[in-house]
């Protein structure tokens, strides 16, 4: 990251917590959004939903599917991908937007997906104090379980960002950090093809897969999400929790 985005990085996380002190929500990921402009596009289709093979062999080994930043408005047609293909994934939510949308952290509590710690706001946790640090996690737990999740026991940092005291912090609320291994720069506006390249091209057992479902890119994730299932399981490998 270059110097310039690093500090335009750094002062949409003072802003963010800010307003998080003042008890207000402010997207530190993306610009402003007009009242009523917040819509997902429609993209999943019958023909993706055609799963072929549901089984979920790990003839090769096992591969953790996660989704960072949701839940948003994509997150509906993520969970309808994962149903049809007999999916398990990893949430890693953010606080905030798990406050504004617990009917979907319900939704893949039922799905039988993993609901985990993500932060409040999404900032470079390493730069904050220890109370920062604390606010984050904390009121990110509370959102989680206020959903009807039970409490998370894993942590993403954002950004992959972290320090001692972060990693202590999430370790004192009995959560353990975890990474990825494959990253498919989702976020950045890549086509699905891409995408799922990213995926089935580095895949190997016990590969933890990084994608989002709470950016504005996220239709392309759901539209590769089919490709990356399929691909996986004729290679061999079974889809799983990250904590498989």
């Amino acid at each position: 990251m270059s110097l310039t985005k690093r500090k335009l990085a750094e002062l949409g996380v003072g802003v963010g917590l800010l307003a998080l002190t003042a008890g207000l929500t402010v997207d530190v990921l993306s610009p402003p959004r007009k009242a009523g402009a917040e819509k997902a596009r429609t993209v999943v289709t019958n023909a993706m939903l055609q799963a072929g093979r549901t089984d979920n062999r790990c003839a090769r080994g096992r591969v953790a599917l996660t989704f960072d930043d949701g839940p948003d408005i994509y997150t509906p047609q993520v969970l309808k991908v994962l149903r049809a293909y007999r999916v398990r994934a990893t949430f890693f939510v953010m606080g905030r937007k798990a406050a504004a949308r617990p009917d979907l952290i319900r939704a893949e509590v039922a799905d039988g997906h993993l609901v985990e710690n993500h932060s409040w706001s999404h900032p470079h946790l390493a730069d904050l104090d220890q109370a920062q640090i604390d606010r984050e996690l904390t009121t990110t737990q509370q959102a989680i379980t206020a959903a009807g999740a039970p409490a998370p026991t894993l942590f993403r940092p954002p950004f992959g960002n972290t320090s001692a005291a972060v990693d202590g912090e999430a370790k004192l609320l009995g959560m353990r950090v975890i990474r990825w291994s494959i990253d498919t720069d989702d976020w950045r506006g890549r086509e699905p093809g891409d995408i799922a390249a990213s995926v089935l091209d580095q895949a190997v057992p016990g590969s933890v897969v990084l994608m989002h479902d709470g950016v504005r890119q996220s239709a392309a994730t759901v539209q590769a999400l089919p490709t990356v299932i399929r691909g996986l399981r004729e290679r061999g490998f079974c889809t799983a929790l990250a904590t498989d």
